[in-house]
């Protein structure tokens, strides 16, 4: 009997030209299955050169699983910095509680429970689960800014280059509308947001953009301002199997 899952793969990546030559100074490639039983699966690698976000270079591996309600199942991840292994963890969220297992050269051994918590959503610093974020955007109220309360990251740094532990977090989403929009994978209908970071990390950070289509939610572009001035586009997107 055939398989009913069906899946995506693609390409993200920040391209820049820098003395006469294209720069791909960050790039992830990233798989996302939806099950038959309604979860849905993210697999990403993460590459940031050195000086893209901090002064350090950072491979990062996510496996992150949503539930039918799109809220976070399980996820594991894992980060280099500057080719050298800085940790890794695995994190598990239920309807009242979030939990993680964690180990690395700078916290060592490490287990956290949060109690009486329900994460809405998980963001483990890979591009597509930025996305995931979005998905709990209540369509259905007239507010196009909305708060984003009791979500949780693998780490607060701007590039996860820290941990990996949970990380709990508040600001809001604006719904800016829906557009066409071209990047280098196609032309497609998206759904426009904004992340409102104003107070809500250690660190300043810009207002970010997001792009991402209506219903499967698959990244499409990221913008990030201020002194970043980044854009991340969806390079290549194709059915596998």
């Amino acid at each position: 009997m055939a398989m009913k899952h069906r899946s995506v793969r693609g390409l993200i990546a920040l391209t820049r030209e820098r003395d006469g030559r294209v720069e791909t100074p960050y790039r992830e490639w990233f798989t996302t299955t939806w099950h038959e039983d309604g979860q849905r699966t993210v697999r990403a690698v993460c590459e940031l050169e050195r000086g893209l976000v901090a002064d350090r270079s950072v491979l990062r591996d996510v496996t992150y699983t949503v539930d039918r309600a799109r809220r976070p199942v399980d996820c594991f991840v894992r980060v280099h910095r500057e080719g050298i292994f800085l940790g890794s963890a695995w994190f598990r969220f239920g309807e009242d509680f979030a939990e993680c297992e964690a180990f690395g050269v700078e916290i060592g051994r490490l287990s956290q429970r949060f109690d009486g918590r329900c994460v809405p959503s998980f963001g483990a610093h890979a591009l597509t689960c930025d996305v995931t974020h979005l998905e709990h955007f209540d369509h259905s109220r007239p507010e196009r800014v909305q708060s984003a309360r009791g979500v949780m990251l693998s780490s607060l740094e701007h590039d996860g280059c820290s941990g990996p532990l949970l990380c709990p977090i508040d600001f809001r989403i604006e719904y800016v509308g829906r557009e066409s929009l071209t990047v280098p994978a196609g032309t497609f209908e998206a759904d426009h947001y904004r992340f409102l970071l104003d107070g809500s990390l250690p660190q300043e950070h810009p207002t970010e953009e997001l792009w991402c289509t209506p219903d499967d939610f698959i990244f499409l572009k990221v913008y990030v301002g201020g002194s970043v001035d980044t854009t991340y586009e969806l390079q290549r997107l194709e059915v596998p199997f």
